[in-house]
């Protein structure tokens, strides 16, 4: 029985730290992970230490057009910008190539 309670109080902790994404056609998506999951995973691209399931939760993240974070963060917005621009010099970097 405890492991149980358990299991549902994590289950409950995970959907309060949800992300809701929202797409350009309407739809939503929610992403969510431990406390930091954001910023862990803003680290992560940075360093391009990436594992397939943070590699699509970032996918989903820049495909968004808007998100309501946990307690009204904006790491969404930061990731967006940050990694819109890296990918801008990426470019630049290939055509100068």
């Amino acid at each position: 029985m405890r492991f149980e309670k358990r299991i549902r109080a994590l289950e409950v902790e995970a959907f309060e730290n949800a992300t809701i994404l929202h797409f350009a056609d309407g739809s939503t998506r929610e992403i969510c992970g431990s406390r930091y999951f954001l910023l862990d995973l803003f680290a992560d691209a940075c360093r391009g230490d990436l594992n397939f399931d943070k590699a699509k939760q970032l996918e989903l993240i820049l495909d968004s057009q808007a998100a309501e974070e946990p307690g009204g963060g904006r790491m969404i917005e930061v990731l967006r910008s940050v990694l819109d621009e890296r990918s801008k010099d990426l470019d630049n970097i290939d055509r100068a190539s």
